[in-house]
Order: C-alpha cells, then sequence, then structure tokens
C-alpha cells in the first residue's frame, strides 16, 4: 500500500528545522512513499519547501506541495494535492506533467478530480478527525473504491495498522494521515 505523510503545522512546525527534524524522526519508523507539505499560514512556503523537498529526496520519499503547482515546477517536487477548491487547476498541472492527487470527500468529487486529469484521489475522511466533518466509513469508501479501482488513498482518522488493513481491504491503494505518522 501506499503511504503519504501529510504535514500539519500543529504537529510537524513550520520551520525547516521542525519540519526536517520532524521528518527525520518519522522515517526512523515508517517508510513514506509521498510525503505532502500542507501548511496554509507560512510565512515564506517556498523556503520552507525547499527544506521539506530536500528531506523528501534524501528519504527516497517524493515530495507533494500542497495547492502550489507553480512552485512545485520551480522547486523540482514531485507533485502537487489539491483541495476540492482548486480543482480548476489540475488540468493546468497536468498539461506540465505534474503527478496530481486530489482530495475528495465524496464519488462524485472523486470522478470530477479524475476527470480534469487527477492521477490519485484521497478519499475523506474515513473514521473520526477533529475538526472534519462526518466520517465517511469504510463502507462508503469501499462503494467509491468498486466504482474507481486503483485511483483511491484512504485519508482520515487513521492512527493505527488496523485501521490501514481495513481500507485496503475496502480497496484503497494507499493510505494518507498527518497523526499516524507520529505515533
Amino acid at each position: 500500500m501506499i503511504s503519504y505523510l501529510i504535514t500539519d503545522q500543529k504537529y510537524y512546525g513550520n520551520t525547516k528545522q521542525s519540519i526536517r527534524e520532524t521528518l527525520l524522526k518519522v522515517a526512523e519508523k515508517h517508510k513514506i512513499d509521498y510525503a505532502c507539505l500542507r501548511d496554509k499560514n507560512a510565512k515564506d512556503y517556498e523556503d520552507l519547501a525547499e527544506t521539506f523537498i530536500a528531506v523528501c529526496n534524501d528519504l527516497d520519499t517524493k515530495p507533494i506541495l500542497h495547492t502550489f503547482w507553480q512552485q512545485t515546477i520551480i522547486l523540482g517536487a514531485y507533485g502537487v494535492h489539491f483541495s476540492t477548491k482548486d480543482f480548476e487547476n489540475i488540468p493546468l498541472a497536468k498539461e506540465r506533467n505534474i503527478f496530481t492527487l486530489a482530495s475528495a470527500h465524496s464519488l462524485k468529487e472523486a470522478n470530477k478530480a479524475l476527470f480534469l486529469g487527477a492521477d490519485i484521489v484521497t478519499i475523506s475522511p474515513i473514521f473520526y478527525t477533529p475538526d472534519k466533518n462526518e466520517p465517511l466509513g469504510l463502507e462508503k469508501l469501499k462503494e467509491i473504491t468498486d466504482k474507481i479501482p486503483h485511483k483511491c488513498i484512504a485519508l482520515g482518522g487513521i492512527l493505527e495498522s488496523s485501521q490501514i488493513d481495513m481500507c485496503k481491504k475496502a480497496g484503497a491503494i494507499g493510505y494518507a494521515s498527518i497523526r499516524y505518522f507520529l505515533i
């Protein structure tokens, strides 16, 4: 299964040093296939992204930037992750051959993102996550993966390896989490 770490300043900090230290600490316990720098409040996102990308490359992890598809090209990140409000940028990123992930919270959103060119969609939230919508649950994840096989990563509230196994059984090709990797 694909493992996808997503940063959050609450848990990973938003300085070059905190990002570096936290990613290196996580890598001691987990193999990370993709990592996304998600920090909407960074004072200098590009500066933070440069450090993030360098650490990811050292760890043989594919660095993904959140929303900033143009910086993905400039800074040499592997890809970009779009939220639902930024779907209109998916075709622009794909025109430049950028690997693209997109957030989806329903089959309709997932289909729209894939139609626009997204390579993979995250389906969320699967489990309870503080400050997020009601969890979709494993049954809804399975409904979506049955209709969109080989394209869905489960996201939201994943804190234990047993949850990862359940998501795999529901058809997800991977899992994404903020907190799981810190445990």
